[in-house]
Parts: structure tokens; C-alpha cells; sequence
């Protein structure tokens, strides 16, 4: 890393060197079997530069292609947008740090099949017939960050991650459902991920009628993430600079119910986006970014927040966009770490038994469409289940949810589980309560 500094400060007037070393083993399950068993050892580098107050980046994942990756850098600086970006020269190696977890990085292939096998045992013990994918995998992250102005922070991170796709064959049609768990430690949130999929399908083989009108929805934490992608534009400190954000000019206003505390925390033990500092080596720390209801702020990356002029909030990441995690491709941008939700004071059991007529929203099919800027959303549910006199009845077929995330959020909130669900999806990571909301639109189609 040092020889990449010292060639391209010959060249530009300001460089920073960001790499990764990953080391992941996973095994895969198809049909239920064992099916591939696949390594990886990577090294990626990625290399911004300052030349002629212009931006110029490029990447490898090649450890000894130093000059190639210095000359391509320089020359993309000759196209790149005007910056006045100052990196930080903070020096601190945080070692195997709170995301770091030496029962995860010993872990064997032989307990990484074990757990695939026990993830597949609940399920097919339940459901035999049904077509099941699925994965663990453990990694372990070496992340180091040097440039220029003296800065050099690093850090170790372990990463156990675990993934079903069941698919539910069902006389009229099917149930299918997807999802992930991902954290820094070693936890049983694999058999968890099982034993709720086992929960989800027992309530599928009845299809309960739904009238078209308003009545109580309740997301689950996989559902929140039709909620997500306008959360994420609403409180991204770029948007909110160039006023394109519902949110801007907002600090100290009402802006959701009272019920909702929402920060961005990269510091909560064992969620996958965890981490001593961000992709531009900027120390993180938990921010409350909406309080009990009123907006405290947004979360900036170095370049957003120099624009700003409150500086980064230690959220600059290299994600390429909201469809995709980390990317040695990408430059820094503003992204949350994780999105904490303050949990509510009922059981999830409690808020169904609460419920006279209602539906649950456990998937959603067009998640992350529409007009996230202004927050409106519609969605057809993949997966639901309806809700009479405090009981779940079967689950909900051909119906739609819609609305504007800001306007339920304010208006809407009915109550909070007291249960917090971490989530990996598409869209972005997150810790959340069940949410029910009253007099929600949904449309029978």
C-alpha cells in the first residue's frame, strides 16, 4: 500500500489506497443435498486520487498490479468531478475489534455443513416436499485503509452468513420465500431463519379472502423492506443537500409518529454492517437520526459532508447502488450502516391477538419501485397471511399494498413489536420491529 502512495503522489497531489483481503468458504445445498463446496481467497484494491483538483479512481483485484492501477487512476482524473476532498489522517488499527468473533473464524467446513443440514432438517421435517436451496458460508475480513495526508486504519471482521430459497407447492399455486441471515458472531440465527420459515408455511395452505379498502397491516421485519428505499432517500444527507429529499430543511420537525426512533448504528454487537470505520477510514459511532418522531439528521460521507459543511458522519461505503453490497468498483458514497428501529412494548403474538381484521406483509413483489423520493409505494404481496378476531386465518393471495412511507410513518402507527429482527436484504441492512399500521389501503385484485 505504501509503494501505491508513494507512486501516485509523484503524479497527484492527494491518494488513498482502501483494501480488502477476504477469505470465505461456503457450502452449498440444492434440492436439500449437499451440492458445491466452494472457496475463496481475494485480495482487492481500489485507489482514488487527487490531481489538478479533479477525481480519479480505479480498482483491482490484482495485489502486484501497482502501476497499471496508478496510471489508470491518473487518467480517469482528467475526467473526474472538481473536489476539495481532505482525507482524514487518523492512525489507528482496531484489530479484531467488536465485529470480530474467533468462534466464527475457526469454524470447520464440517460445522459449516452442519448447520446447512440442520436448516434443511427443520424445514423438510415440516414440509417434505418441498424444493428447498440453501447456503452458510463464514468469512473473514482484513480491511486496511492508508492515504496520503498520514491516515492508516484497519481492522478484522467475521462474517457468518446463512441463506434459504423453499419453495412450497401448493394445489392452486405456490408459496415461496427468500431470505438471509447475516451476522458478525457466531449465534443460532441460522436455525432461527429455519424454524420462521416452518412458522411462515404452516399458515399458507388456506387462502383467505381480503376485501378491497383500509384496514390494520402489519410489516414484518422482511416486509419493512418495501418501507426501506424511501427511509434511505428521505435521510441521505447528498439527497438532503441538493433539496431533492422530502426530509431536507427539516431538522427539529415532526416528520414521523412519536413511537418511531430510527438511527443509523454501526456499533450494535453482531449486525453485518458493524464496523470501527467506514470505507473512507472515518471512525463510526451510533446516530439517532429520527427521535421519537422528530428528524435530528442525515448521514454524510467525506465529499457530501465537506459540501454540507457539517463534515462525514462516518457513513461513506463503497456500495455501488441499492441493488448491490460492497463493491471494490464503486467510490465512497452516502449509505447507513445499519438502520435501528427502537423496538415497541408488544409481542409479536400480541399485536396479532390485537388485531380484529387485518393482514400481515411478510414479502413483497416490486419492493424498491415507484416514487421513492416522495416516499409513495405499490406492492403486490408475494407473501401474507390475514388476521380475524386476533388469529391468523391463511394466507392472502392476489392483493396490493400502497400508500406514502412518510404519511403512514406520521399517521398511521398503531404499535410496535417488542421483539428487534435483524435483516440482509436486497435493498440495505437493518434491525426492525414489526410494524402495524391503521386504516392502511390494500386492494383485492
Amino acid at each position: 500500500m505504501e509503494r501505491i502512495i508513494a507512486l501516485a503522489k509523484k503524479r497527484a497531489q492527494k491518494a488513498e489506497v482502501f483494501r480488502i483481503q477476504k477469505e470465505a468458504s461456503p457450502a452449498c445445498f440444492l434440492g436439500g443435498k449437499l451440492n458445491a463446496l466452494e472457496g475463496e481467497n481475494s485480495i482487492s484494491t481500489g485507489l482514488r486520487v487527487i490531481s489538478n483538483g479533479r477525481l480519479g479512481f480505479s480498482s483491482t483485484t490484482h495485489p502486484r498490479e501497482i502501476d497499471g492501477l496508478v496510471d489508470r487512476a491518473i487518467e480517469s482524473a482528467r475526467f473526474g468531478p472538481e473536489t476539495d476532498l481532505a482525507f482524514p489522517s487518523l492512525i489507528r488499527n482496531a484489530g479484531k475489534c467488536g465485529c470480530y468473533d474467533a468462534k466464527v473464524e475457526k469454524l470447520t467446513l464440517q460445522d459449516i455443513i452442519a448447520t446447512g443440514e440442520e436448516m434443511v432438517d427443520i424445514v423438510t421435517r415440516a414440509f417434505p416436499d418441498v424444493n428447498i436451496e440453501a447456503e452458510v458460508s463464514r468469512e473473514l475480513h482484513q480491511v486496511s485503509i492508508m492515504n496520503s495526508e498520514g491516515g492508516h486504519v484497519s481492522y478484522e471482521k467475521t462474517i457468518h452468513q446463512s441463506f434459504l430459497n423453499v419453495l412450497l407447492m401448493l394445489p392452486s399455486d405456490r408459496a415461496e420465500l427468500e431470505d438471509t441471515r447475516t451476522t458478525t458472531h457466531l449465534t443460532d440465527a441460522p436455525k432461527k431463519m429455519a424454524d420462521m420459515a416452518v412458522w411462515r408455511f404452516r399458515h399458507c395452505h388456506r387462502v383467505a379472502p381480503v376485501k378491497t379498502g383500509k384496514t390494520t397491516v402489519v410489516f414484518t421485519s422482511l416486509g419493512f423492506r418495501g418501507l426501506f428505499v424511501p427511509l434511505f432517500y428521505g435521510l441521505n444527507g447528498e439527497l438532503a443537500h441538493r433539496k431533492l429529499s422530502l426530509m431536507t430543511d427539516r431538522i427539529g420537525e415532526n416528520v414521523v409518529h412519536p413511537f418511531i426512533t430510527l438511527a443509523d448504528d454501526p456499533t450494535m454487537p453482531g449486525l453485518p454492517g458493524s464496523c470501527p470505520f467506514d470505507d473512507e477510514g472515518v471512525p463510526t459511532s451510533r446516530k439517532i437520526l429520527i427521535d421519537r418522531g422528530v428528524l435530528r439528521g442525515y448521514f454524510y460521507d467525506l465529499d457530501t459532508g465537506c459540501k454540507a459543511g457539517v463534515g462525514s458522519t462516518g457513513n461513506g461505503f463503497k456500495k455501488s447502488s441499492l441493488y448491490t453490497g460492497f463493491s471494490i468498483d464503486s467510490l465512497p458514497s452516502p449509505w447507513p450502516s445499519s438502520f435501528v428501529m427502537s423496538p415497541g412494548n408488544l409481542s409479536r403474538d400480541e399485536i396479532i391477538r390485537s388485531i380484529d381484521d387485518g393482514i400481515i406483509v411478510d414479502d413483497l413483489m416490486g419492493a424498491g419501485q415507484g416514487n421513492n423520493l416522495n416516499g409513495e409505494f405499490s406492492m403486490s404481496i408475494a407473501l401474507g397471511y390475514k388476521i380475524e378476531k386476533g388469529e391468523i386465518v391463511g394466507r392472502v393471495k392476489d392483493v396490493m399494498v400502497a400508500g406514502n412511507v412518510f404519511d403512514i410513518l406520521k399517521n398511521n402507527v398503531r404499535c410496535l413489536s417488542q421483539e428487534l429482527y435483524p435483516e440482509d436484504t436486497l435493498f440495505g441492512r437493518y434491525a426492525v420491529p414489526w410494524i402495524a399500521f391503521d386504516a392502511m389501503p390494500v386492494a383485492a385484485t
